[in-house]
């Protein structure tokens, strides 16, 4: 019993990259790092999760899942908006505004 996969992410950690890592039964299945975006996040965790569970509805092997899920979420936080109240949101459809260049429409 208990869980195959656990993703343990470095958000919280006080370091110009978060590296994030993906554990297996065997040990380090994966290692991604990924720049650290200025500001506080609301969300983040919860599009990652969403994002990840995305991939593997979609048939794809975990791995690779998770890593598409962090470029989803990377991206979604980068084009995030600040709320009222000082974090910023992800931007979860910047996707759908954006042209083949990426430059937003």
């Amino acid at each position: 019993m208990g869980c195959e996969y656990v993703l343990i992410t470095g958000t919280h950690e006080n370091t110009p990259q978060v590296i994030n890592t993906l554990y297996a039964p065997d040990g380090i299945l994966r290692s991604d790092s990924w720049q650290r975006l200025p500001g506080s996040y609301h969300g983040s965790g919860c599009t990652l999760a969403a994002a990840v569970t995305a991939g593997i509805a979609h048939g794809l092997p975990i791995p690779e899942a998770v890593q598409e899920a962090q470029e989803f979420t990377w991206q979604a936080l980068k084009r995030g908006f600040p709320s009222r109240h000082g974090q910023h949101i992800p931007d979860r459809l910047f996707w759908a505004f954006e042209d083949e260049s990426g430059n937003k429409n």
